[in-house]
């Protein structure tokens, strides 16, 4: 696990050498938290840990009931919101980070449906999540005042949507599929008004998803395709328009349309994430396919 610059620059972190996911850094940018991964391993239960930047501090076991997964943080820092199958179905908790008090219940799925939380907003009052039925993604809003959820802008993806509230809450990206086939990005208002911006692909073997705002709301990152790292500008004022995309230099592993985000934006605007490690403090760049679309034409061409 490390930070990356926009130049692709790399700063490790010393913690322990393995598979993680779903790392997540505190709104101030001091602490992260995550969950190795454990992933159909019986005898070792999904646990998310928490990491202090600050000083030598050893990693901090949060979680000690159930298996736990998909941490995020409260707009505060104060809580870290995460799945747990802790009941005996897959709610979603929250607990707060200093060691006191226990986790809490805030949603209860339905039977044959599981709840992963996606963005807290800067509000502090609204947890987005996602509400999977085995079949698609939905998303919902639920309100800290009422404890009420709300569906959220007839969103449906056979992918994991990858939603988060911009940094001023009033918009919502997120990745969508309706059937298997390429995701694209989109935009909607929060609250919703029935509008809803498209980020339009360049071509035929693109599919944006994992949509992550910058700390200041201007600029979209995502995975455009297998390998790739791109931003695009927004603007959201007099409306919502997304102007033109550029490359940037990616070393840390993101995972496809149909796996959650593997990396984060800190306040200061690096990326967090995972990198493959050959060695002690040596990173590679993760591996890639590519496909070739249409070769006959390319050899004929070539060899008349």
């Amino acid at each position: 696990m490390g930070f990356a610059d926009r130049s692709g620059k790399v700063e490790r972190l010393k913690v322990p050498i393995g598979s993680l996911k779903s790392p997540r850094i505190s709104p101030d940018g001091k602490r992260i938290a995550f969950a190795p991964d454990f992933e159909g391993l019986a005898d070792e239960p999904a646990v998310i840990w928490l990491f202090d930047l600050a000083g030598d501090k050893p990693m901090r076991r949060l979680t000690y009931s159930g298996n736990n997964r998909f941490p995020i943080w409260t707009a505060d820092g104060s809580r870290v919101v995460f799945q747990s199958d802790r009941d005996g179905d897959l709610g979603i908790f929250w607990q707060r980070a200093d060691d006191t008090g226990t986790a809490e219940r805030l949603t209860r799925p339905e039977k044959g449906t599981s709840h992963v939380p996606e963005s807290w907003s800067r509000s502090g009052d609204i947890l987005l999540y996602s509400v999977d039925n085995g079949l698609d993604f939905t998303l919902w809003t639920l309100s800290m005042k009422t404890r009420k959820s709300t569906p959220f802008g007839g969103v449906r993806s056979v992918y994991p949507t990858g939603a988060q509230f911009s940094p001023d809450g009033e918009w919502i990206a997120y990745a969508s599929a309706e059937s298997p086939g390429p995701t694209t990005i989109y935009v909607q208002p929060f609250p919703p008004t029935g509008a809803k911006y498209q980020l339009f692909v360049k071509g035929i073997n693109d599919t944006p998803h994992k949509p992550v705002w910058s700390p200041g709301g201007k600029e979209l990152f995502y995975i455009p395709r297998f390998g790739g790292f791109e931003t695009v500008k927004v603007t959201t004022r007099p409306e919502f328009a997304f102007g033109a995309a550029s490359q940037i230099p990616r070393s840390f592993t993101t995972g496809g349309p149909n796996a959650r985000s593997a990396f984060d934006i800190t306040p200061d605007g690096r990326f967090l994430g995972m990198f493959p490690v050959n060695g002690p403090g040596q990173f590679t760049p993760p591996r890639e396919i590519a496909v070739v679309l249409d070769w006959f034409e390319e050899l004929r061409a070539k060899v008349p």
